[in-house]
C-alpha cells in the first residue's frame, strides 16, 4: 500500500513538472508582438499603486518624430531620449492600467542575466512612452497577449 501511494505522489509531481513546463513554452509562443499593435496592459492587483515592471518616461519637450520609422520603431530610443532634455521616470502608476496601447518599438538589450526583452508604448500623451520589461511583465500577470 506504502508503495502504492509513492508512486502516486511520484506521478503527481512529474505530471505537475510537465504542465509547468508547458506553460512556460506557451508563454514563449504566445509572444508574438508587432510595431503598431496594441498591448493591454492589466489592471493593477489588489493593493498596489504602480506596476513591477513597467515604467513611464516623460520628457520637458517635444522630441524629433521624423527621425523614427513607423513601421519598426527604429530610431524612437535615439529620438526620445536625445542629449539635452530632461527627462523624468518612474513605474507606471495605477491609473493607466485596465487600457491597451499602441506598440512604438520592440526592443532588445544585452546584460548580465541574459538578453532583456523591451517593449515601447505610445500614450496619449505626446511626450510620454511607456516602457515595458517584458519578461518582467509577463511573470507578474501586468499585460494581456
Amino acid at each position: 500500500m506504502k508503495t502504492y501511494f509513492k508512486f502516486i505522489i511520484l506521478i503527481f509531481f512529474a505530471l505537475s513538472a510537465i504542465n509547468s513546463f508547458a506553460q512556460e513554452k506557451e508563454i514563449e509562443v504566445k509572444v508574438n508582438l508587432e510595431v503598431g499593435s496594441l498591448i493591454k496592459i492589466n489592471p493593477c492587483k489588489k493593493g498596489k499603486k504602480e506596476f513591477e515592471g513597467i515604467d513611464v518616461y516623460a520628457r520637458n519637450q517635444a522630441y524629433d518624430k521624423k527621425k523614427v520609422k513607423k513601421e519598426t520603431g527604429e530610431g524612437l530610443i535615439e529620438a526620445f531620449f536625445e542629449k539635452n532634455t530632461s527627462i523624468d521616470a518612474k513605474r507606471l502608476p495605477c491609473v493607466m492600467g485596465g487600457h491597451s496601447y499602441k506598440i512604438a518599438s520592440l526592443q532588445e538589450f544585452p546584460t548580465a542575466e541574459g538578453i532583456k526583452r523591451v517593449v515601447i508604448c505610445y500614450t496619449t500623451y505626446d511626450l510620454t512612452i511607456i516602457w515595458i520589461d517584458l519578461d518582467k511583465a509577463l511573470e507578474a500577470g501586468e499585460i494581456a497577449l
